[in-house]
């Protein structure tokens, strides 16, 4: 009987969520124009059509391996779905499997606070109020601003707004990892350390963000563990370590330190100063003060680790939107690990104080309890009675990204679409066109083109046009102040539309054309770009012109598939090939059927050493090296010993349970 009021519980929980954030599973484009989870969705749905992970995308970033353009659990699992259901569109897919995770959200919270505190009723009433009411806005006067055109829970409101779906899900998976961290340290046997193993893993390919949130939450639970009876720290170790090994097909040393490395430049440009250092000592400094507190009274476990949990987040959270200093990179991102624990620990604290022997201190409970109620009516009867109205999602082929992808698609170039704000998500969700731009920059291994184009949208570039030409560009679309693109951040359009001709128009947004060019062309040894060409663009000029001369011998190149590049052609001789794309260890080159030597110049673009012929026939071809193959191989071998292990363990069980 209890089991089944735990079920209905938990799927009254869900049933609000769904009710209460319907447009989320609804077709079309919801009314935030700033979300970036067409992001997402791009690259699932590429992988729907190239589902081999040691690939090549040739559509975002001039080029980039696929094993760098996301952590693969989401991506994936909706390419899945897309090949399942193929009349479904894929952002479509990916919405719903997103949405479907964060309504899930209070659910698992419910079921964590009841794991530990074995009271439903104190444990729905957290999990309710998790779902209608977020602190965040009455803490935090800049969430608040950010508010937008309906009342959202903030997990919600990121989700919508912004696209936070990975985050979110990611932080629904937390309280069933630290469920599983818990049985593998308190109970025997080896079944908890794999179960407990699998949802680490999982966490880290869903999210490198809420990755580094769980990281911060398993600290936190082992320091709150310290001391308690039966609370063992290896089995949750060799957990973690099991759970990296599974998860290091993908997780590979270069993929880490790639996305560590690129991080805090993309995270608005973070850097580990005297400030962080600062903050972040006294942020372990007063957590292990708190801790002892908590000793020395003899609190128990569970409300320890979620007030120190809540305590961590809400520092990180809170220095940011009061004071804007970054504890950690993108620390206003932590807002809602923020929310999560601190539900839990008031929910808590106001359920110990209910029970206490002491009735002042019952009262006291009871009291905070009501004055915190009464302080999120406004919230509670904002977001219980605003409907679906106001942020129902409308067709996507009524976005003027889509109208202005769609001209493109319509009008195929033979180079590179530079895009600037959300368009730059959201065309490969909808068409195959290479791009300049893409959805994430932490997986670059060469971000010199990134710069470059960063320098191009920033106004900050010497020779605009010249610039564009390296990065093989023959699109470039600018919003005007009144389009109804969210971001509009190209700088100084001017510098485009007083030089380039326009090709397509509609209300404030405009396609300009620039000649195309070739990928492959000949360049001597001098004409290759010069040092520095990210911020010098005299260094483009010879290798421009190259591009550009007609009297040289012309180049054909053709994707045979995205991990085949053909070319054809007369090759002078003393001359190079420069191929207008990013330069990676796993290209190999051959001229009729013979390697040769492949390097990359100082714009991180491939360059190829062919011998003179009056018809050569080059073939590119990717294919990963060593790193990703072993780590492969190891993660298969961790699989298969994880799941021997699991056989042998119960063949143990079954013989001694029959002696």
């Amino acid at each position: 009987m209890k089991r089944l009021w735990t079920v209905a519980a938990a799927a009254a929980i869900l049933a609000v969520n769904l009710c209460l954030n319907g447009p989320l599973f609804m077709r079309g484009d919801l009314p935030f124009r700033g979300s970036i989870e067409a992001g997402y969705a791009s690259t699932a749905r590429f992988i729907s059509g190239h589902p081999n992970p040691w690939g090549w995308d040739p559509l975002q970033y001039c080029g980039i391996a696929a094993r760098f353009l996301y952590v693969p659990a989401l991506p994936y699992l909706t390419a899945v779905e897309a090949r399942l259901l193929p009349r479904v569109p894929v952002d479509y897919l990916f919405r719903l499997t997103v949405s479907l995770a964060t309504c899930l959200g209070p659910v698992t919270l419910f079921l964590f606070a009841l794991y530990f505190t074995r009271s439903r009723r104190w444990s729905f009433a957290a999990a309710l109020a998790y779902s209608l009411l977020s602190p965040s806005y009455g803490l935090f006067p800049a969430v608040e601003k950010d508010r937008g055109i309906v009342q959202l829970p903030w997990r919600i409101q990121v989700l919508a707004k912004y696209g936070e779906g990975p985050h979110d899900t990611a932080l629904t998976l937390m309280p069933l990892v630290l469920v599983a961290i818990w049985l593998a340290a308190t109970r025997r046997g080896y079944p908890r350390i794999l179960a407990a193993a699998l949802l680490l893993a999982l966490t880290s390919l869903v999210n490198w963000l809420g990755a580094l949130a769980l990281a911060i939450a398993c600290l936190l639970f082992l320091l709150a563990g310290a001391g308690e009876r039966e609370f063992r720290i290896a089995p949750v170790c060799l957990a973690g370590g099991l759970g990296y090994l599974l998860a290091c097909f993908w997780l590979t040393p270069t993929f880490i330190r790639t996305t560590v490395f690129n991080w805090p430049t993309d995270a608005l440009a973070y850097q580990f100063g005297a400030t962080q250092k600062w903050l972040m000592a006294a942020l372990i400094a007063s957590v292990l003060l708190l801790r002892l507190l908590f000793r020395v009274t003899r609190a128990p476990f569970y409300l320890c680790f979620v007030t120190l949990a809540a305590f961590t987040f809400g520092w990180i959270a809170t220095f940011f939107y009061l004071g804007g200093y970054d504890t950690i990179p993108e620390s206003r991102r932590y807002a809602i690990e923020f929310e999560l624990f601190l539900a839990l620990a008031l929910a808590e604290a106001i359920r110990l104080g209910a029970r206490h022997a002491n009735s002042t201190a019952r009262m006291c409970a009871l009291g905070g309890g009501a004055v915190l109620l009464l302080a999120g009516t406004p919230q509670l009867l904002a977001y219980g009675n605003q409907g679906w109205s106001q942020w129902k999602p409308a067709p996507r082929e009524d976005s003027i990204e889509y109208h202005l992808a769609r001209w493109m698609a319509e009008h195929p170039p033979e180079g590179r679409v530079f895009a600037s704000g959300g368009l730059r998500f959201r065309i490969n969700s909808w068409f195959d066109l290479a791009q300049v731009g893409g959805g994430f920059e932490t997986g670059l291994l060469n971000r010199i083109p990134w710069e470059l184009a960063n320098r191009v949208r920033t106004a900050q570039a010497a020779d605009t046009i010249l610039m564009l030409k390296a990065m093989d560009t023959q699109y470039v679309v600018i919003h005007g102040p009144h389009s109804r693109e969210y971001y509009r951040d190209f700088v100084r359009p001017e510098r485009i539309s007083s030089t380039l001709p326009a090709v397509y128009h509609e209300e404030d947004d405009t396609i300009y054309a620039l000649p195309p060019h070739p990928l492959a062309f000949l360049v001597s040894q001098t004409e290759l770009p010069g040092p520095a060409p990210g911020t010098n663009s005299q260094a483009l000029e010879s290798y421009v012109a190259a591009m550009e001369d007609r009297v040289r011998p012309a180049l054909r190149a053709v994707w045979r598939d995205n991990n085949t590049l053909a070319i054809d052609g007369a090759v002078d001789n003393g001359r190079l090939i420069a191929v207008g794309m990013n330069a990676d260890p796993g290209w190999r080159a051959a001229q009729d059927g013979r390697e040769i030597p492949i390097g990359a110049d100082t714009l991180g673009f491939v360059v190829l050493h062919a011998a003179s012929s009056a018809a050569a026939h080059i073939e590119m071809r990717y294919r990963v090296g060593a790193e990703p193959r072993i780590m492969a191989a190891v993660s298969a071998l961790a699989w298969m010993g994880a799941i021997a292990g699991l056989c042998l363990w119960r063949k143990r069980s079954v013989s001694a349970t029959t002696n």
